[in-house]
This record gives C-alpha cells, structure tokens and sequence, in this order.
C-alpha cells in the first residue's frame, strides 16, 4: 500500500484535527501520479480534478492501493510513502514520527507550489 502525507518542517501533520496547509499543486501532482487515490471526503475538498479520488476510505484497504491521509495515522501494512514537504513551519499538535517505521528514500525533488514557493516530493519504501 502507498499512503500519501503532508508534513511541515518538524513532521508536523495536524492542528486540532484539521489539516496544517493545502495547495492545490500538491493536489494537481497527486492525481497525475496516480490512478486511483483513496482519501476521506475532508481531504477530497481540495482537489478540483476528482478523476481518479475515492471516497470514503474502505474499512479494509487493498494491499495495492494508493491512500491520501491527512489526519489519520500510517497503517502499519503500508510499503511506500509519498511524503510532500511543506518546507514551512505551522503550528501543530500531531506529529508523524519516522523512527516507528523502516523507510527508506528512493528520490526527492521539488516543485513550485501554488501557495507555498517551494514543495518537495519525497519518496520512501520500505
């Protein structure tokens, strides 16, 4: 399983259960990276192009599948992380903690956000 996730520049990821930032050219990559994404209706707002965006997330998610998670923690069957990088500071109260996984990182790279000058796209496996 692919699981997508936002993070600021100290893994943060949640304020008061919202999510800390969007922009929309995160969305714009993740639709065009992917067939098929999984994600919560919450998460679903922010894409305008809904092709390829499944709502809700199943109870039991495939092995194989792609999921957007903004507010819910990594399943433990998930293989890669997509991580984008706000590279940005936002107050937070949930923070991802990479130590309790195995990842590794096949590639990075940036792009322009749309509101954010700079997004950096980060590739994991495990």
């Amino acid at each position: 399983m692919t699981v997508i996730i936002t993070l600021d520049d100290k893994n943060g990821y949640t304020f008061s259960g919202k999510r800390l930032s969007q922009d929309r050219n995160i969305a714009a990559d993740i639709v065009s990276s992917f067939d098929q994404v999984y994600m919560s209706a919450y998460s679903a707002e922010q894409f305008e192009d809904k092709s390829g965006i499944v709502t809700p997330i199943p109870d039991v998610i495939p092995q194989d599948a792609v999921v957007f998670l903004e507010t819910d923690d990594i399943p433990d069957s998930a293989d890669c992380l997509v991580v984008y990088r706000w590279n940005r500071l936002y107050p937070s109260d949930r923070k991802y903690n990479p130590a309790r996984y195995s990842w590794h990182r096949k590639s990075s790279e940036d792009f322009p956000g749309y509101s954010h000058e700079r997004i950096t796209k980060e590739i994991y496996k495990k």
